[in-house]
């Protein structure tokens, strides 16, 4: 069986006046081959079948771009349920046209969204190593966090991405830009979010929701494997890493590299014009408007810690004992005292139980209502499992009456 342009230079040399013994010699291919697809109409088979299968699979793309979204991306798998419904190619072919779908998702047209003022932020750590005197190397890292409307950035130094780390500098570049956005977009960071649920939803990190709450920002997350959903940040990156980190020779650590980077913000990166809003990003950031932090206290550095709530529904923290609702018993949550005046305690991105903490130690602090469930509950009274003692069996030999009478008749 020969391909397509072999079957079509075939068809070149015989118009050319060639033999079909001289075709067979230039292409290597048996004379009777030749003279077989001479006299064929239709072209080869082979290209025929392709066809009939391309349009097969044609025919069955939506259900094919709707198991893809719906996330089996198994070819496998999508070849056994299209077979059921008359697909008789083979996986070869599928796997091309499932290609064939990917890249024409990959790059499907979208509608550009820019937010308005003050709404949204984009916030991203980028990567970066650097040579110690030693000529060992160090692992930097940058916290980037811009402002969707505006384009104004604040870049943050540091060694960590620990999540008290990540707090304190989301605190300073709220003191930079003057106040607080609605909503801050990260993506799939371990301290943010732990993952989904069976549902889909994304499952934040309840120490991290108790900052937000505390800080008024609603922390959104992009989908997974999706970078254009934080674009904005995407870009600020790069432009940290040609425009700032490119110019540098030699730092003198972290602190030193933060005080030159605040130069490089304040006197480059605020006062240039942006290229794709062709305005100067300083300008734009007198309409952003976000919510103020004058007179908001700094969140408190003290850890969230994970605590097993007992049978009796406390849980222990600094010395102190505290009851949560009855539901949480035998189960593990997050407490952590925030500003000093108040003990939180959350679990599963929610907050269960808030109150101040008891300035006498070793007491117990409950809360009736934590207990209302249990009320009017019959108590379970112990089951006592104990051996018992079988009676012995005796094994009775039965005989005929007529020995019983025989004996009768010998006592008489």
């Amino acid at each position: 069986m020969v391909t397509l342009d072999e079957y079509l230079e075939i068809q070149e040399l015989a118009k050319q006046g060639l033999s079909k013994t001289e075709i067979a010699r230039r292409l290597g291919r048996d004379r009777h081959t030749v003279a077989k697809y001479l006299k064929a109409v239709t072209g080869p088979p082979v290209g025929q079948i392709r066809r009939v299968r391309r349009r097969v699979l044609e025919q069955l793309a939506d259900y094919l771009r709707r198991r893809l979204a719906q996330g089996c991306t198994n070819g496998k798998v999508l070849l056994r349920e299209i077979q059921g419904q008359g697909y008789e190619g083979s996986y070869c072919t599928l796997k091309q046209f499932l290609k064939s779908l990917r890249d024409a998702e990959r790059w499907r047209a979208e509608i550009r969204w820019e937010a308005p003022p003050g709404l949204y932020v984009q916030v991203d750590w980028g990567y970066f190593t650097a040579e110690l005197p030693d000529h060992s190397l160090i692992r930097l890292y940058a916290f980037v966090f811009t402002l969707v409307y505006s384009r104004v950035m604040y870049v943050e130094w540091t060694t960590r991405t620990d999540m008290a780390t990540l707090e304190r500098c989301h605190e300073h570049a709220f003191t930079y830009i003057g106040g607080v956005p609605s909503y801050i977009v990260y993506d799939r960071m371990k301290t943010v979010m732990l993952g989904e649920d069976e549902r889909g939803q994304v499952r934040f990190h309840s120490a991290f929701l108790d900052f937000a709450q505390y800080c008024g920002f609603t922390p959104k997350a992009t989908p997974p494997n999706w970078p254009r959903g934080k674009g904005k940040v995407e870009s600020g990156v790069k432009y940290v890493r040609r425009n700032f980190w490119q110019g540098l020779v030699t730092i003198g650590g972290v602190d030193d590299l933060n005080h030159r980077c605040r130069e490089w913000l304040d006197n480059i990166a605020k006062p240039r014009v942006h290229g794709t809003t062709g305005r100067v990003t300083f300008e734009m950031l007198k309409e952003e408007g976000p919510q103020p932090v004058a007179g908001i206290h700094p969140y408190p550095a003290f850890p969230a810690v994970l605590k097993p709530v007992s049978r009796d529904c406390l849980i222990s923290y600094g010395g102190w004992r505290y009851s949560v609702p009855a539901e949480w018993a035998g189960k593990s949550v997050w407490v952590r005292s925030v500003s000093g005046d108040r003990i939180v305690v959350s679990a599963k991105g929610q907050i269960i139980s808030e109150q101040p903490p008891e300035p006498v130690l070793k007491r117990t602090v409950i809360t009736d209502s934590h207990y209302v469930s249990l009320r009017g509950r019959p108590r379970l009274k112990p089951v006592r499992v104990m051996p018992r003692i079988e009676p012995p069996t005796l094994e009775v030999e039965r005989r005929p009456l007529s020995e019983y009478e025989a004996l009768l008749e010998v006592t008489r």
